[in-house]
This record gives C-alpha cells, sequence and structure tokens, in this order.
C-alpha cells in the first residue's frame, strides 16, 4: 500500500472554515488520485496574520476544532503545504506597509523551506463582495456599509499585492482571486463564491473551485508520484 500523501493548509479563517475534513479537497484529490492516499491537515486559525502562521510551524498552538493543542506544522513532516495570503487580516495596514508584508511572507516560506521537507505552494483566496462586506456578522451589524467598503478595498489591495508578491518571489501559486475576478467579470454573481451567512468567507462552491485549483497544482508540478 502506498504511503499517505500528507498536505497541510496554512491561513487564516479563509483556510480555517474549510473545516477540520476539508471535505472539498478530500473528494477532489480521491477522484484525480485514486490509488493514493491522503491525510490532509487544516493549520487554518481564525483572526490570524502571517506573523502567527510563521509561529504555527515550530510551535504548538490551541486546536481550533476541538481542546487541547494542535501539533507545530513541522512537526508532521507535511508533503505539500498550502499557505493561504492571510491577506483579509493585513488589510487594516494601509498601502504603506505592503512592503512589510511581503517581508513577513518571506519569513514565512524561509522557515517552511528550512523546518520542513515540503513543497510550497501560495494561495491567493477569493476576493471580497465589496457592496456586502461583512454583512450579518454580529461583531459588525452597526458598522457603517461606507466603513466596511472601506475595509473590503484594503483587503482587495492586499489581495493584489500577495499575488505581486507570488510573481516577483517566483513562487507556485494558485490564484484564485484572479480565476473567481473573471468569473464575475463574465456575468457569474459574486454571491457564488461567498458565504450568505457572513459575506466574507468562501461558500461551498467557491470552496470546490480551490480545491480544484490545488488538486490542478499538484498535477502540474508532479507531486504524485
Amino acid at each position: 500500500m502506498k504511503r499517505k500523501y500528507k498536505i497541510a493548509c496554512l491561513g487564516d479563517s479563509m483556510t480555517a472554515f474549510w473545516g477540520a475534513e476539508m471535505p472539498e479537497l478530500r473528494d477532489s484529490l480521491a477522484k484525480e488520485f485514486p490509488e493514493q492516499p491522503f491525510e490532509l491537515l487544516n493549520y487554518g486559525v481564525s483572526g490570524t496574520r502571517a506573523e502567527y502562521g510563521i509561529y504555527r510551524i515550530t510551535h504548538d498552538f490551541p486546536n481550533p476544532f476541538g481542546a487541547g493543542v494542535q501539533k507545530c506544522l513541522s512537526s508532521v513532516s507535511p508533503d505539500l503545504v498550502v499557505v493561504e495570503s492571510f491577506a483579509y487580516n493585513h488589510r487594516l495596514d494601509g498601502k504603506h506597509r505592503i512592503d512589510n508584508y511581503y517581508n513577513v511572507l518571506r519569513r514565512l516560506f524561509e522557515v517552511l523551506r528550512a523546518t520542513t521537507p515540503a513543497e510550497v505552494v501560495f494561495l491567493v483566496t477569493i476576493p471580497p463582495d465589496k457592496d456586502n462586506f461583512l454583512d450579518h456578522v454580529p461583531t459588525y451589524r452597526d458598522v457603517a456599509i461606507e466603513v466596511r467598503q472601506e475595509w473590503a478595498e484594503c483587503s482587495e489591495m492586499y489581495l493584489k499585492a500577495a499575488v505581486q508578491f507570488a510573481q516577483d518571489e517566483q513562487v507556485s501559486c494558485i490564484n484564485v482571486f484572479d480565476r473567481v475576478r473573471e468569473k464575475v467579470g463574465a456575468g457569474v454573481p459574486i454571491s457564488w463564491f461567498i458565504d450568505q451567512n457572513d459575506h466574507i468567507h468562501p461558500s461551498r462552491y467557491a470552496y470546490e473551485l480551490i480545491a480544484e485549483e490545488i488538486v490542478g497544482a499538484v498535477r502540474r508540478l508532479e507531486l504524485i508520484k
């Protein structure tokens, strides 16, 4: 029997909300590679920035999916790490702090390469729905739509910066951000890609798209022998 191929997904709530099982990714991998067993590890933590992503590579941390602690990412020796951009949680840093964002991402990739045997790909997640950003989230119930739209613009700025980072650093990139924008430009409602319970996180349909893109990267990079 083949050994399990370990895929860890590191990110913020865009990753954490996928759930511990990441069912869309599990199913897409099983369909594409039916003879290959996989172990999927969700290293997403809601509300976190790339700095705390670096911490979780080499330090155990509170388990976001249950009691106790989750072992640091490096300790599980993943074969592939999918690093989500953390862009939404850097959005309030402002344009003048984009260079700092780049530096943090560079450090994250350096730590991953130094502490794991993994192939690493960078995932830039879905764009914001600017007209309805953070609707239905209780903690933002009375925040003016104009303020939330400004936050959405800042999120998009950092998502674009993430795409630029991947290009500049020649990092393997799964660019869901631009793929969704292309679909929306062609007439697909952006609401299809956004969780209608909070108007920020990916919908299950978007997670299907993200899973397809990850599987495509695994095939493109010939990671399964």
